[in-house]
């Protein structure tokens, strides 16, 4: 928030959290009670809230815009998808076509005037858009909260949108993730924007390898496949449209997506695995000038070695787990990676995941009680634009650099990885490497809310 004293941010985030968990008792595909849920079973016409409505009836408009590329009605598809995945297998394909082809035969009817929905047997799964829609309406909810507000952003798993002035004044500096690289490695670039959401469909811990092909998590409505794994970053109006985009993009033909993107006044990248890069037209124009760092202004530069420096070429890799807890409701942990010498003195924290407002960084409170990381210079981004951190496997990757930008000599360090889950427990795991002139690993066991870690120096492999 910008513009705001302590008790009108407060007030905001106040509205915002019940916005999102009213929305959730309505759109959530995860809990039993909400109310589609209950729409997924009805026999017949079904009257349905406001928003469900709106939800259900932008779903089919996409479906009919994108030429079948975007549907919500692969519930059953996704249902077998989660059930062999539970048994280590792959879904028949001709289950997923069965359930493809009934949901997509189905003859779904909305009656605006007295807001009833006749499903024909369809399965709703609204994530795709519904994850936009919550941001939309929370940030409305929390600007309403806050007149006195300049500006607003609100994120929700890498995907956001923002309103009014950013922190700079010349509009919000966002970050676009490398696809799925490293979790700490720099945005691969920055985008200007205004009153614009952006969201990211991509690579993530939920992708799957299908005959030595990496495949998303994604599904083709036509078959119920996995559709290829590509880097999808949407700008639009609303965060609701660039999330369903951001889908539909991920499953069409290039040139056919971007004209899509188009027809619906946003602005689109596709990143392809292989590293093929298409944008629409006007994306170029978004692009805002590279990276800088605050606190000290310009990096310091580097003027003498280390006195005993790493192999050239040399970095050290890091494997992390997000372990899927039993809970009533899923909260993605706060992450904190960093690096400390033999004597325990702060060397480089590499990783925070995720913008969460300050009152939430302490709660990786080893890091935060030894490591205050609020006076150093961090990257001027108001946020980051990813893929969403679902329970999974990620990586993150230390260069040798300290937080100044000096490189390190060999010697021993240890890695230490700290997970907080908001209404859970707390863990923190460490690994002591001795960095010299020849490659290392390192493990660490899981427990609590982590899984199993590892660590690598040396060269990458390709």
């Amino acid at each position: 928030m910008v513009g705001a004293d302590a008790e009108g941010a407060a007030r905001a985030m106040t509205a915002a959290k019940a916005e999102i968990r009213r929305l959730d008792a309505v759109l959530s595909g995860w809990r039993p009670d909400s109310e589609l849920a209950r729409l997924n079973t009805a026999e017949g016409p079904l009257h349905v809230s406001h928003d469900l409505y709106q939800v259900i009836a932008r779903c089919e408009a996409f479906r009919t815009a994108s030429g079948g590329a975007f549907s919500a009605r692969l519930g059953a598809a996704e249902a077998a998808w989660r059930d062999a995945e539970h048994d280590g297998a792959l879904p028949s394909s001709a289950l997923l076509i069965e359930a493809a082809d009934r949901a997509e035969g189905a003859q779904v009817r909305l009656d605006p005037a007295d807001r009833t929905i006749d499903r024909d047997g369809a399965t709703f799964a609204v994530d795709a858009l519904a994850k936009g829609y919550v941001i939309d309406r929370a940030l409305e909810a929390a600007y309403r909260a806050a007149p006195g507000a300049q500006g607003l952003m609100l994120d929700i798993g890498g995907d956001l949108r923002c309103l009014g002035s950013g922190p700079q004044g010349d509009g919000w500096r966002i970050g676009v993730a490398r696809g799925a690289e490293a979790d700490n490695r720099a945005p691969a670039l920055s985008l200007r924007i205004g009153d614009r959401a952006v969201a990211t469909s991509g690579p993530g811990a939920r992708d799957r390898t299908i005959d030595g092909r990496r495949v998303g998590h994604t599904l083709v409505p036509a078959t119920g496949e996995a559709a290829p794994a590509r880097t999808v970053t949407v700008v639009a109006k609303r965060a609701a449209d660039a999330d369903a985009l951001a889908t539909a993009l991920s499953v069409q033909p290039v040139h056919a997506g971007l004209a899509l993107a188009a027809r619906h006044g946003a602005e689109a990248r596709i990143l392809e695995a292989d590293g093929r890069e298409s944008a629409t037209e006007g994306w170029s124009a978004l692009l805002a000038p590279a990276l800088y760092r605050s606190g000290a202004g310009t990096p310091q530069l580097v003027r003498a070695a280390a006195a005993n420096p790493w192999p050239a070429g040399f970095e050290v890799g890091i494997d992390y787990e997000i372990q899927q807890v039993p809970a009533g409701r899923y909260h993605s942990p706060f992450v904190a990676i960093w690096i400390t010498d033999q004597n325990g003195r702060l060397v480089r924290t590499l990783f925070h995941l995720g913008n969460h407002p300050q009152r939430f960084l302490d709660s990786n409170y080893v890091w935060w009680r030894d490591f205050n990381a609020d006076n150093r210079g961090v990257e001027k981004l108001a946020g980051v634009t990813r893929p969403s951190r679902q329970p999974g496997r990620y990586s993150a990757t230390w260069d040798g650099k300290d937080d100044a930008g000096n490189p390190v000599g060999q010697g021993r360090y240890v890695i230490n990885i700290e997970m907080t889950r908001e209404h859970g427990g707390h863990s923190l795991q460490t690994m002591t490497l001795d960095l010299g002139r020849a490659p290392v690993q390192g493990q660490a066991q899981g427990e609590g809310e982590s899984g199993p870690a590892a660590a690598r120096y040396g060269r990458p492999s390709i």
